[in-house]
């Protein structure tokens, strides 16, 4: 059986009939679409996507601070008058 990432779930017939359901449904988490039982994807609100990807940003900005802080002692130091 495949895991349900969520709470709330809707039909994927459900969701043809009326669609603004599930965004009502969603408020600020996701809503799983089943078909036949099983998960065929996720329906989530503006706000939490926003929030997702604001989440993937900030992981990849602290990935690569930390590939390059391996490489801070060859850096060189330069004045802010010669920027």
């Amino acid at each position: 059986m495949d895991t349900l990432l969520s709470r709330h779930s809707i039909g994927i017939s459900d969701l043809r009939e009326a669609p603004a359901r599930a965004f009502e449904q969603a408020g600020d988490e996701a809503v799983v679409v089943l078909n036949h039982n099983r998960p065929a994807g996720y329906i989530v609100s503006n706000k939490l996507m926003a929030h997702i990807l604001d989440q993937l940003a900030d992981r990849a900005v602290t990935d690569k601070a930390r590939q390059r802080s391996t490489s801070l002692h060859t850096a060189r130091k330069i004045s802010v008058d010669a920027l």
